[in-house]
C-alpha cells in the first residue's frame, strides 16, 4: 500500500488528455480571473464603483474576498472564497469614499491657503476645498492656483453672471429690450401692492364680514390670516409658559434610563426625517458619530435615528428639555409639543411650569 498523502497509480497506460486540459484549468483560474474581469489584487487595492472582490494568497493558491464597504478598510482578509474578511471604520482624519480592498483608510486633503473648506472630511468622504471669494479655479482644469476674478465689465458691457470659485466673472453687451433693473422694479411694486390689498382685506373682515361680491377672495385672504395668527399663537403659548419636563418625584436610575428608551420611538416618528441629523449636530452630535449609525443600519432610517439617540445618550447628554428646545431652535415647534404631549400622556414626564 502506497503511504498516506503519495499519488495514486494511474489505472490507463498513459496520462487523460480531458483531464490534464482541466486540471489546468482549475489550476490556473483564480489566477486568471481577477485579471480576466478587472479585480484588484493585493498588491493594487485598487478602489472602484463597480468591483466586488479583490484577490489574497491562500493556502491552496489565491481566494476572492468580498471588498469592504465605504467607511473602512480590511483589518483581516477572508480565509474563505466569496466572503468578506473583518471591516473597521476609518479613523478620524482618514476615509475611503468607496467599497474597498484598502488595508489602511486614505489620508483625508488639507486644503491650501488660497482655498476656503466646503464640508469637513468623513469616513466616507474627502474634504472639499474650493478657491476663496474674489478667485477661481476653472472646473475643467486641474486647480493648482485660484486666479483673481476680473474686477470689472467694461463700461459698453453689463455683468452677464458673477464671479465664483469654478468661473470668472462674464460681460456681456447690454441687451436692447427691457433692462432686468426695470423688471425687479415693477415685481417689486406687484409684490407690495398684493401685501397691502392682503392686509386690507383682512382688517376689513374683523370689522364687518365681506359682501356676496369679494366672499371668494376674502376666503383666500382668511386663511392666510389665521394660519399666521395660529402660528403666531403657537410660538407665543411655547415662549410664555416655558414648561419643562421631569421625572416623577421618587423616580430610581434603572426607571430613568427605562423611560429614556421608551421616548426614543416617540423622538424617532415625530420629528420630520430631513431635519433629524441637523437636531442630532445642534446637541453636539459628530459628523463621525452620525455617520456610525447609518453604516451601522444601512437599510433602515428608524434605527439609524434611533442609534444616534443612543450614541448622544451614551455621551451623558441626554436632556429631553435640551431636545425639545432644540426643536424649537429649528423651527419644528410641531414636533416639540407633539413629542411633550405623548410623554405626558402616557405618564413618562410630568409637565413642570417656569415663571
Amino acid at each position: 500500500m502506497a503511504p498516506r498523502g503519495a499519488p495514486r497509480r494511474p489505472v490507463t497506460p498513459g496520462p487523460d488528455p480531458l483531464a490534464l486540459i482541466t486540471g489546468t484549468l482549475f489550476f490556473l483560474l483564480p489566477m486568471v480571473l481577477p485579471t480576466a474581469y478587472g479585480l484588484p489584487t493585493r498588491t493594487e487595492r485598487l478602489i472602484s464603483e463597480n468591483d466586488l472582490f479583490y484577490a489574497v494568497d491562500g493556502q491552496d493558491g489565491q481566494i476572492l474576498c468580498l471588498l469592504c464597504p465605504a467607511g473602512t478598510y480590511v483589518k483581516e482578509d477572508c480565509t474563505v472564497q466569496y466572503t468578506r474578511g473583518t471591516c473597521e471604520i476609518c479613523q478620524e482624519g482618514t476615509f475611503s469614499q468607496y467599497a474597498s480592498g484598502l488595508s489602511e483608510c486614505l489620508r483625508c486633503d488639507t486644503c491650501r491657503d488660497d482655498q476656503e473648506e466646503v464640508s469637513h472630511c468623513f469616513i466616507n468622504k474627502n474634504t472639499v476645498c474650493q478657491c476663496k471669494k474674489g478667485t477661481f479655479c476653472p472646473s475643467d482644469q486641474p486647480c493648482e492656483i485660484c486666479m483673481p476674478c476680473t474686477g470689472s465689465c467694461p463700461e459698453d458691457e453689463v455683468v452677464k453672471a458673477p464671479c465664483n470659485s469654478t468661473s470668472d466673472r462674464e460681460c456681456t453687451p447690454p441687451s436692447s429690450s427691457t433692462s432686468t433693473r426695470d423688471i425687479i422694479i415693477t415685481c417689486v411694486v406687484l409684490f407690495i401692492v398684493l401685501i397691502a390689498i392682503i392686509i386690507a382685506v383682512c382688517v376689513y373682515r374683523k370689522k364687518k364680514s365681506t359682501d356676496a361680491g369679494t366672499k371668494l377672495f376674502g376666503k383666500l385672504t382668511l386663511h392666510i390670516c389665521k394660519g399666521n395668527e395660529d402660528h403666531d399663537e403657537t410660538k407665543r403659548d411655547l415662549i410664555q409658559r416655558h414648561i419643562i419636563l421631569q421625572f416623577k418625584e421618587g423616580t430610581d436610575k434603572d426607571t430613568k434610563e427605562e423611560i429614556i428608551s421608551k421616548s426614543w420611538p416617540i423622538i424617532v416618528r415625530e420629528v420630520p426625517i430631513k431635519g433629524f441629523e441637523n437636531l442630532m449636530y445642534s446637541l453636539g452630535l459628530s459628523p463621525n458619530d452620525v455617520d456610525t449609525a447609518k453604516i451601522d443600519n444601512p437599510s433602515n432610517v428608524n434605527n439609524q435615528h434611533s442609534a444616534m439617540l443612543q450614541a448622544w445618550y451614551h455621551k451623558g447628554e441626554f436632556d429631553i428639555n435640551k431636545l425639545l428646545k432644540a426643536l424649537q431652535n429649528l423651527d419644528m415647534e410641531k414636533a416639540a409639543n407633539e413629542i411633550k404631549h405623548q410623554l405626558t400622556r402616557e405618564e413618562l414626564y410630568i409637565e413642570q411650569s417656569q415663571p
